[in-house]
């Protein structure tokens, strides 16, 4: 290979890395038409399958490519991971019997191939076949895997869930400044937490949206690491819009002793540990939400519209894996027994893996997904996605998100 052909390689992995796929994708493209280099295939393929949104023609798209790839190359790692994508794309897709049949039609070692092995884990947990999902994930734990940090704290096990439940171990919080103010009657509370610098820049425009559209409610606020001076002046914003109904906490982080990335991972899981608390004080339904989202119609009536149900979340129709399947960006629990066991097992893990584990980012999401699985499975709880109210296209949405200001109010 010339190097000017190594250099527009490495200018292409560039931009992919940079996620900038449009321009990684076309340097890509110039590169197979003037080369026919097959390792490019590979590249545009996986480029298509994570740039593209889910249609017809990604799947035509993408099958195409990895297709051309798997007729021109001989059974080499090559070959493998053309197989992996080909996988991956169909179990994005839900095409099961077709991922069944290309699984079981490809060698053992191919089968061990570590991306592969990963996907049939997904497809496993996907086709409810747990029990083998439970085998392969215990095979897959005592390996050195790149996917050590993502399975650690998953698991399927009935028997570690019972055994958290009972969990004696609750994490102590240092709570520096408490206020509450309660005046009226109210039929569910919303929970949103975040540092100061989030305060002043997604949770104002929340909670003002909020305050705008919705009524019956309490807002529960934590705000972590804010001194003597951030306190005053967040107080000082909350007061001015008159809530009717309102938990407001300060508190201070070092207490658990976490570095910064560990702290930024434990406070995305904090909010639901909040909403186990707020839903055991006052049982009532209980939405949790990313600081970055805003509400575009009362949430009192999405409570009535879905008062028969246990809990309302965010089930990710692609790119679904441990950390990713459930997004941690907004629920609602209904005040039912099934709610109280995810949001208690939930505050029980996570006191658990912040005594045992590494706290890794995604954590609160990994979290979410072991709660919603066993739920499923063991309780037969009544979970449902509320991912078409997640839409800022959409006005006539209960809320969305702005992904930290990209759709603006």
């Amino acid at each position: 290979m010339n190097n000017k052909i190594s250099k527009s390689i490495s200018i292409a992995e560039q931009a992919y890395k940079n996620k900038d796929y449009l321009k990684s994708y076309s340097l890509y493209k110039a590169i197979y038409k003037q080369q026919k280099l097959q390792e490019v295939l590979f590249r545009l393929a996986d480029i298509a399958l994570i740039g593209l949104k889910k249609s017809k023609i990604k799947l035509i798209l993408v099958s195409n490519l990895i297709e051309i790839g798997l007729k021109n190359e001989n059974e080499t790692k090559f070959f493998t991971e053309l197989i992996y994508l080909k996988l991956k794309l169909l179990r994005d897709f839900s095409k099961f019997i077709q991922f069944n049949k290309l699984y079981n039609s490809i060698k053992p070692e191919q089968q061990e191939y570590a991306f592969i092995e990963f996907e049939y884990l997904h497809y496993l947990i996907e086709t409810k076949k747990y029990n083998e999902a439970e085998n392969l994930l215990t095979k897959i734990k005592g390996k050195d895997s790149i996917f050590s940090k993502i399975t650690e704290n998953f698991f399927l096990d009935k028997l570690f869930f019972e055994d958290i439940i009972n969990f004696k171990l609750d994490t102590k919080h240092d709570i520096t400044f408490y206020r509450e103010n309660i005046n009226t009657d109210f039929n569910y509370t919303v929970v949103v937490v975040g540092n100061p610098e989030i305060f002043e820049k997604e949770i104002l425009s929340f909670i003002q949206s909020l305050k705008k559209t919705s009524s019956k409610y309490l807002i529960s606020i934590l705000i972590h690491d804010a001194n003597t001076h951030q306190i005053k002046l967040i107080n000082k914003s909350i007061e001015n819009l008159n809530f009717e109904n309102l938990c407001i906490f300060f508190e201070n982080s070092k207490i658990l002793n976490l570095d910064s990335n560990a702290t930024k991972a434990y406070y995305t899981a904090r909010r639901y540990i909040l909403a186990n608390d707020m839903m055991e004080r006052f049982s009532k339904t209980t939405f949790v939400f990313d600081a970055d989202y805003i509400i575009n119609n009362n949430l009192n009536n999405y409570v009535k519209l879905n008062s028969e149900i246990d809990i309302s979340l965010i089930i990710k129709e692609s790119f679904r894996y441990l950390h990713l399947t459930i997004s941690a960006g907004q629920t609602m629990f209904n005040c039912t027994e099934n709610s109280k066991l995810f949001l208690n097992f939930y505050k029980k893990y996570m006191s658990y893996i912040l005594t045992y584990k590494n706290m890794s980012w995604h954590i609160d999401q990994i979290v979410m997904y072991v709660a919603f699985i066993i739920l499923k499975r063991f309780y037969n709880a009544k979970i449902i996605s509320n991912l078409n109210e997640n839409n800022s296209n959409n006005r006539d949405c209960f809320f969305y998100h702005t992904f930290h200001g990209k759709y603006k109010l």
